[in-house]
C-alpha cells in the first residue's frame, strides 16, 4: 500500500501543484523533476512577480493602474470640454455676444471704477457712461473697417497677387534651382486662390455681425454694473478661504487682462498710424485700407503682425519697386524695435502675459471655431484662462486626495466634477428637446401654459359653486377663444401685411444710415418671418388638430390635475414631500404670472404703439401694433425689435418733426413698459436679470424655435426661483458619494 507522502516546506512555498499526487511515483532521481521538463513545476520566481494584493488576488502593474487612473480623469475633463466647445459653436451667436462684452468691460472697466469713486456717481451712471463710450469706439472701429476696407478688398487681394507674382519673378531671375520656384509658385497660387474665400466665410453674414454687437452692447452695460456684485454673489456659498482666494484673483485677473488688452490697442493703433504715414510717404496705393489691416491683425499678437507685413511689403514691391519695399521693410523694423523699447513696457504695465506657443495654438483655432471673432478673442481669452487658473488649481488642490500617488488632488476634484457635469448636461439635453419637440410635446406644453395661466379663473368659478367640470370646461373654452384669435390675427399679419413693415423699414433704413447693412438684416428677418407664416398657412390642418388637442389636455389639466399631483405627493418620500411641493407650487405661480403678466404688458404696449402711429398719420399701424403684442412674449428683445421697426417706418413714410417725435416716443415707451407697466403688472412673480434674458432669447430660439423663446425666460425664472429646494432635494444623505474607479 503506498503512503502519501508529505508536502515539505518547499513544495508549500512553490504550491499546491508542487505536491505528489497519492499513488503517483516521484519522477526523476530522488523524486526529484528534471530541469525543463514538460511536467516540471513553475518557477517560484515568476509566481512572485505577479503584483498580489493582501487577499492574494492577481492585480495590474502599477504602471497600467497609474496610467488607467490619470487616462479616465483626463477623458472626463476632455469629454467636457468637448461638450462646452461643441455648444459654444452651436449657440455661436449668444456666446460671442458675451465674449465681446467681457473683452470691452475688461477694457474700460478702469473708467467705470474711477466715476464710481467720485461724488454722485452710481454704479448705474458710472457704467452707462462707459459703455456708452466703449460703443462709441466700436461702432468707429466698425465704421472704420466698412468704409475704409470692405470696399478695397478685392483690390487690396489683387495688389498682393501682383506682389507675389513680381516676388515669384524676381526670384527665378536670381537663379534660384527652377524646382524651388516652380514649388514657392504653386504655394502662392493655392494662397492667392484660398486667401479671400477664408476671409470671406470668417467675416460672416452682416446680420449675425450686427446682432452680436447690439446684444454685445448691452451686456457691456450689465457686466459693468452688476457683475462684480453677481460674482461676490456666486463665491459666497463657497468655503472663506477659498471664496477669498477666487475673489481677489478676479479681481486681479480683470485688471491683469484689462492692461493686456489697453496694451495691444495702443500697440496696434501706433503700427497702423505709422505704416499708414510711411506708405502715403512711399506713395504705395491703398494706403488706407491696408492700414485698417495693420489695426486689426495686430489683435492677433505674433501672426496678425507677421501676415500683415508680408502684404505690405508684396503690395509695396509691385507698386512701387524692390528699393521701396526694402526701405518700407526697414521703417518697420525700426518701429517695432521702438515699440518694444519705449512703448510697450508701460502699454503692457501689469498685465498679463501670454507665450507664443499658446497664441499659434489658440488664434488659428479661435478662427476655425468662429471665424474672424475667434481669430480676434481667441488670445484675449486664452490671457484670462492663464490668469485665473492658478487660483482654481489652489482651491481645488487643497485638502486631502484620493491616496492615489499618481494623481494631485486638483485633478482628482476637476475630473470628478467634469463626469458629473457631463451626467447633467446629458439629462437637462435630453429634458430639453424632449420639451420642444414638435410632434408629441408641443400641445402638452400649450396645454401646460394655459392651464397654469387660466387656473386661478378655474378655481374662482368653483368658489362660486359652480362643479368642477363644469369650471374648466367653461375656462377652457375662453382660452381657445383666446389663443385661436391671437393666432388668427398673427397668421393674417404675417402672411398680408408683413413684407409692407419690412419694406418701409428698409427704406427708412437707408435714408438713415445709408447702405446696405441694415437692409441685410431686414431681409433676414423677413425670410425668418416669412418662413414662419408660410410653414403656419401651409399646416393649417396639422395645427387645428394640435388645438383641439390642446385644448382637450387643457380641459383635464384645469379639472383633474390637482388630483394627479396629490398623487404623484403620495409617492414621494415623506422628508421629502414638502420640498417637491413646495417647488411644484413656485413652477405654476410663476407659469401663471409670466404668461398672464406678458400677455397684459405685451398688450398695453401694442395699444400705445397703434394709437401713436394712428396720432402721427404713419401707415401700418394696426399691423405693427400685432407684431409689438408678439414681440412683447420674447423680453427686452422682441420689443426692442418691434420699436426699431416702427422708428423705420416713421422715418421712411414720415417728416423730420415725425422722425423726431417718434424717436422720442421710442424711447419713452420702451422705458415706460419696462419700468413701470412690467413691474406693475408681473411684479415679482418673475425675477431674471436683464442679461439673462438678452441671453436666454436667442438659446431658447436656437432650442425650439419660437416656443423655445418664449418658454426659456419662465423656465429660468423656476430654476432660480427653486434651485434652494432642488439642491436640498437632490443633496444625498451621506456626503460620501463614490466616484468611478480606474
Amino acid at each position: 500500500m503506498a503512503t502519501r507522502s508529505r508536502p515539505t516546506a518547499a513544495h508549500v512555498a512553490r504550491g499546491r501543484d508542487d505536491v505528489p499526487s497519492e499513488g503517483m511515483a516521484p519522477q526523476g532521481d530522488g523524486g526529484s523533476h528534471a530541469a525543463g521538463s514538460p511536467t516540471s513545476p513553475p518557477d517560484a520566481t515568476s509566481d512572485a512577480s505577479r503584483p498580489l494584493d493582501r487577499a492574494g488576488a492577481w492585480q495590474a502593474p502599477g504602471w497600467l493602474a497609474g496610467a488607467a487612473a490619470l487616462g479616465w480623469r483626463a477623458l472626463a475633463i476632455a469629454g467636457l470640454a468637448y461638450v462646452v466647445v461643441t455648444v459654444a459653436t452651436w449657440l455661436s451667436t449668444p456666446v460671442l455676444a458675451v465674449l465681446v462684452a467681457a473683452v470691452v468691460a475688461a477694457t474700460v472697466s478702469p473708467v467705470a471704477r474711477s466715476l464710481r469713486g467720485r461724488p454722485g456717481w452710481t454704479r448705474t451712471r458710472a457704467a452707462a457712461l462707459t459703455s456708452l463710450l466703449a460703443l462709441a469706439i466700436l461702432l468707429l472701429t466698425a465704421l472704420l473697417v466698412l468704409v475704409a476696407f470692405v470696399p478695397y478688398f478685392d483690390d487690396v487681394v489683387r495688389a498682393g497677387q501682383a506682389g507675389t507674382d513680381a516676388a515669384m519673378e524676381a526670384l527665378a531671375r536670381t537663379g534660384v534651382p527652377a524646382p524651388v520656384v516652380d514649388t514657392a509658385r504653386s504655394v502662392t497660387n493655392d494662397l492667392q486662390t484660398s486667401v479671400p474665400d477664408i476671409a470671406r466665410s470668417m467675416v460672416g453674414p452682416v446680420s449675425t455681425v450686427v446682432t452680436v454687437l447690439i446684444l454685445a452692447a448691452f451686456l457691456t452695460f450689465y457686466l459693468l454694473q452688476d457683475f462684480d456684485v453677481a460674482w461676490l454673489g456666486g463665491t459666497s456659498r463657497l468655503d472663506a478661504w477659498r471664496a477669498r482666494t477666487l475673489n481677489d484673483r478676479a479681481e486681479s485677473a480683470v485688471g491683469e487682462v484689462g492692461g493686456y488688452l489697453r496694451g495691444i490697442a495702443i500697440t496696434a493703433a501706433t503700427s497702423a498710424i505709422s505704416q499708414f504715414l510711411y506708405l502715403t510717404v512711399l506713395g504705395v496705393p491703398f494706403a488706407g485700407p491696408l492700414a485698417v489691416l495693420v489695426l486689426v491683425g495686430g489683435f492677433v499678437p505674433y501672426l496678425g503682425p507677421i501676415f500683415t507685413t508680408v502684404t505690405l511689403l508684396l503690395v509695396t514691391f509691385a507698386a512701387r519697386g524692390q528699393t521701396e519695399a526694402l526701405v518700407l521693410l526697414g521703417l518697420i523694423t525700426l518701429t517695432s524695435l521702438a515699440q518694444s523699447r519705449l512703448l510697450t513696457p508701460r502699454a503692457y504695465a501689469g498685465a498679463t502675459r501670454v507665450h507664443p506657443a499658446l497664441v499659434l495654438v489658440a488664434a488659428p483655432a479661435g478662427a476655425a471655431l468662429f471665424g474672424l471673432a475667434g481669430l480676434l478673442l481667441a488670445v484675449p481669452v486664452v490671457a484670462a484662462a492663464t490668469s485665473f487658473s492658478p487660483a482654481v488649481i489652489q482651491v481645488l488642490g487643497s485638502g486631502p486626495g484620493s491616496g492615489d500617488r499618481f494623481v494631485p488632488a486638483w485633478l482628482e476634484r476637476l475630473a470628478d466634477l467634469s463626469w458629473r457635469a457631463l451626467v447633467v448636461v446629458a439629462v437637462v439635453a435630453v429634458a430639453a428637446q424632449s420639451f420642444v419637440a414638435p410632434v408629441l410635446t408641443a400641445p402638452v406644453v400649450v396645454a401646460l401654459v394655459v392651464a397654469c395661466a387660466a387656473k386661478p379663473a378655474s378655481d374662482a368659478l368653483r368658489r362660486r359653486g359652480l362643479g368642477r367640470t363644469p369650471a374648466a370646461l367653461g375656462v377652457t373654452v375662453a382660452a381657445g377663444a383666446v389663443v385661436a384669435t391671437i393666432l388668427v390675427v398673427t397668421v393674417e399679419s404675417l402672411a398680408t401685411e408683413l413684407p409692407a413693415i419690412l419694406d418701409e423699414a428698409a427704406q427708412g433704413a437707408e435714408r438713415l444710415v445709408g447702405g446696405d447693412a441694415i437692409a441685410q438684416l431686414l431681409a433676414v428677418v423677413q425670410t425668418a418671418l416669412g418662413g414662419a407664416s408660410r410653414e403656419l398657412l401651409g399646416n393649417i390642418a396639422s395645427i387645428s388638430v394640435a388645438l383641439v388637442t390642446s385644448g382637450l389636455l387643457t380641459f383635464f389639466f384645469l379639472r383633474d390635475g390637482p388630483g394627479w399631483w396629490a398623487a404623484l405627493l403620495r409617492r414621494i418620500p415623506a422628508d421629502r414631500r414638502e420640498l417637491v411641493g413646495d417647488s411644484g407650487s413656485t413652477a405654476a405661480r410663476i407659469l401663471n404670472g409670466s404668461t398672464l403678466g406678458t400677455g397684459v404688458v405685451s398688450a398695453v404696449a401694442a395699444v400705445l404703439q397703434v394709437v401713436m402711429l394712428t396720432v402721427l398719420h404713419l401707415p401700418l399701424a394696426v399691423p405693427i401694433g400685432v407684431l409689438t403684442f408678439i414681440g412683447g412674449f420674447i423680453p427686452y428683445v422682441g420689443n426692442f425689435v418691434a420699436s426699431a421697426l416702427a422708428f423705420l417706418v416713421a422715418v421712411a413714410a414720415g417728416n423730420p418733426t415725425t422722425v423726431v417725435v417718434m424717436a422720442i416716443w421710442t424711447v419713452v415707451n420702451n422705458i415706460l413698459i419696462g419700468n413701470v407697466v412690467a413691474p406693475l403688472v408681473v411684479g415679482r412673480t418673475v425675477r431674471v436679470h436683464p442679461a439673462v434674458v438678452l441671453l436666454a432669447a436667442p438659446v431658447g430660439a436656437s432650442i425650439g424655435g419660437l416656443v423655445g423663446m418664449f418658454l426659456i425666460v419662465p423656465a429660468i425664472a423656476i430654476f432660480g426661483a427653486t434651485w434652494p429646494s432642488l439642491v436640498r432635494l437632490l443633496t444625498p444623505p451621506s456626503a460620501a458619494i463614490r466616484r468611478p474607479e480606474a
